[in-house]
């Protein structure tokens, strides 16, 4: 049974624990090495992470629901024609 469509809402809130977390580390880590991390720097690039984040979840859910075409000339290619004329 095909699960529902998720909203653009549910899709933010899956990606906004994982980013906020991933985010806070690397700014820690700029801390550390010294180098200037500053909140307006933090808080844009936790809304560039999440809009590619959301943009990627669409993208998978359209493809996966997309039939895949067989492949064309298909089988293994050890199998060929020329290879049964020897």
């Amino acid at each position: 049974m095909p699960r529902r469509p998720r909203s653009l809402a549910q899709r933010i809130r899956d990606q906004i624990g994982f980013s906020l977390v991933t985010l806070l580390v690397v700014f820690m880590l700029l801390k550390l090495v010294g180098l200037k991390a500053t909140i307006p720097g933090f808080v844009l690039s936790l809304v560039i992470t999440i809009g590619l984040n959301v943009a990627l979840s669409y993208y998978a859910d359209h493809k996966a629901s997309r039939p895949v075409p067989p492949p064309r000339g298909g089988g293994d290619i050890r199998w060929r024609d020329d290879d049964a004329r020897r």
